[in-house]
């Protein structure tokens, strides 16, 4: 299975590092080359040194990830005996195409197996054979795994919010669906994230000062722990005690009170405004301030004919929307 050939089909949650260069045996490599972009300097690889990274790293499972940050680094570039150039990124992985503007889709090892890999890095930076010049890439492909809506009114908000990488990318084969709870709370982890400029979300529960237990509720086994982490946040809730009902799915007044719980993470939260859609009668009180809160801020809005529609579901592509809008709010109250 071979990464060089997706380009108009799904790409998979993980693969080998050999699938994700396209490189199935050490011997299709003519030569190689390890060099730092910073300092600008490289070494040319020997037949032995190319051999034993290879054999180190070809069964080494990677990990696809939206990565906005641009390539930098030591990296080891492999020229095959047909002609590919591909690069190894020490902090990012491979890249093997585009995901919109400004970002990218890469293959990333564990931790564990990225400190394994590292050995090379480290010899290089010990010793002093690093050559100043020579050719160095970074390779980027033409080819743009971000799928586009089919309604022409989220093209733009989606090819947006993915640049910001706020676009999960299993999100992209299901723009019209109904979001479900689930999926809702990835979304609005990951824009926290984003958002926030952290690692990960338990660098910021860790900053935050919140502890949370895993597995909350009783149907939630084996679901992400987004749906612990934003509980303790209390950004979500479940609909018992003991359930959650990840499957279900999110009505649009419940997505303008967990959104704007989310914005309350990073500013100060109010509004004096006054709905004027036609069926704001019919939001519930306890969710009154929160589609007044996304309505005044034009994260969420009503219909052609201007209705909210507070019971009605909210679509994957009207959730990225919104979070690209909240996400614009955030970065400027926070600037």
């Amino acid at each position: 299975m071979q990464a060089l050939a997706y380009n108009v089909v799904n790409l998979p949650n993980s693969m080998t590092f050999a699938d994700a260069l396209g490189i199935f045996d050490a011997s299709e490599i003519e030569s190689a080359t390890i060099c730092n972009l910073e300092t600008n300097t490289y070494k040319n690889l020997s037949d032995e040194e190319i051999r034993e990274f290879y054999d180190t790293a070809s069964d080494v499972t990677v990990w696809r990830k939206v990565n906005p940050t641009p390539f930098r680094g030591t990296c080891v570039n492999f020229t095959t005996t047909s002609g590919l150039k591909m690069s190894y990124y020490f902090n990012s992985g491979v890249q093997i195409g585009t995901y919109g503007v400004d970002n990218y889709i890469c293959y990333m090892p564990a931790k564990e197996d990225a400190a394994e890999l590292s050995y090379l890095e480290t010899e290089f930076y010990d010793s002093d054979e690093g050559v100043y010049g020579g050719t160095q890439w970074n390779v980027s492909t033409s080819w743009d795994f971000l799928k586009l809506p089919q309604d022409q009114w989220a093209i733009t908000e989606v090819q947006t919010a993915a640049a910001k990488s706020l676009v999960p990318y299993e999100f992209t084969d299901k723009y019209s669906d109904n979001i479900t709870r689930e999926e809702l709370a990835v979304l609005l982890e990951n824009t926290i994230v984003v958002a926030g400029n952290y690692a990960n979300m338990d660098d910021y529960m860790e900053d935050a000062g919140v502890n949370y237990l895993v597995n909350t509720f009783d149907d939630c086994a084996g679901r992400s722990q987004a749906i612990d982490r934003l509980c303790a946040l209390g950004i979500i809730s479940g609909r018992t005690e003991t359930e959650f009902v990840p499957d279900g799915e999110v009505t649009r007044q419940e997505a303008a009170a967990m959104i704007t719980r989310v914005a309350d993470q990073f500013m100060y939260v109010g509004t004096d405004y006054t709905l004027t859609n036609p069926d704001a009668s019919s939001v519930d009180p306890w969710a009154l301030f929160y589609v007044r809160w996304v309505a005044d801020k034009e994260i969420m809005s009503g219909d052609e004919n201007n209705m909210f529609d507070p019971h009605g579901a909210f679509t994957v592509q009207q959730a990225i929307a919104s979070v690209n809008r909240l996400y614009n709010l955030i970065t400027y109250w926070e600037s």
